[in-house]
C-alpha cells in the first residue's frame, strides 16, 4: 500500500519527467481494494510509460493489517544512471533510470534490485520492467505495462517500442 505513492513522490522529485498520475490513489485509501496499482509518467519529450505494480508480500504478512517495516543496509548507490530526456529514448534505460531512482533513494527497507527484466536471459513474457526486493522478505514488482511516443495510443500490454 505505501510502495505506489512512494514511486510517485520519487519520479515527481527526479525532475526527470513531466507528469506523473496515480492511477488507483492508493494515499487516499482506507483499506486497499482490487487493483491495477499503477503509476504513469510523461517524458520531457511527451512519450508515457505505465507502470503496473504487484506486490509479493512477506511471510505472515496480512493485506488487511498494518505493514511492519522492517529496515537494513539499503543497496550501494548507482553511479551511472542513463539520460531519459532525449527526442527519442531507448525503454531499457528508462528502465535502468527507474532501478536507480529507487535504488538512490536511500531507503533503508529496499534490500536490492534483483531483476531487470530486459536483462533476463531468456527472456520473461514481459520485456521491461523490474523487481524489487525488501528487508522484510517481501517483493514488489514494476512491470512496463506500456511505453509509447507523445501522438502514439498504447500496444497491446507489454508490447512496448524500443524505443520512445
Amino acid at each position: 500500500m505505501r510502495f505506489e505513492p512512494w514511486l510517485a513522490e520519487l519520479l515527481r522529485q527526479s525532475g526527470a519527467v513531466t507528469d506523473v498520475a496515480v492511477r488507483t490513489e492508493a494515499g487516499e485509501q482506507k483499506a486497499p481494494r482490487p487493483g491495477p496499482y499503477g503509476v504513469s509518467l510523461r517524458l520531457r519529450n511527451g512519450a508515457t510509460v505505465d507502470l503496473g505494480i504487484t506486490a509479493e508480500s512477506a511471510a505472515g504478512d496480512q493485506y488487511a493489517q498494518p505493514e511492519t517495516e522492517v529496515r537494513g543496509e539499503p543497496p550501494t548507490r548507482l553511479e551511472s544512471v542513463p539520460a531519459i530526456d532525449g527526442a527519442k529514448v531507448r525503454v531499457a534505460d528508462i528502465e535502468e533510470w527507474l532501478a536507480a531512482l529507487v535504488v538512490n533513494s536511500g531507503s533503508p527497507e529496499l534490500r536490492k534490485v534483483s531483476t531487470r527484466y530486459s536483462q533476463e536471459d531468456p527472456p520473461g513474457a514481459i520485456p521491461f520492467g523490474l523487481e524489487l526486493r525488501w528487508h522484510s522478505g517481501a517483493k514488489i514488482r514494476v512491470n512496463f505495462q506500456h511505453a509509447y511516443s507523445s501522438g502514439a495510443r498504447p500496444e497491446a500490454p507489454y508490447q512496448c517500442s524500443e524505443a520512445i
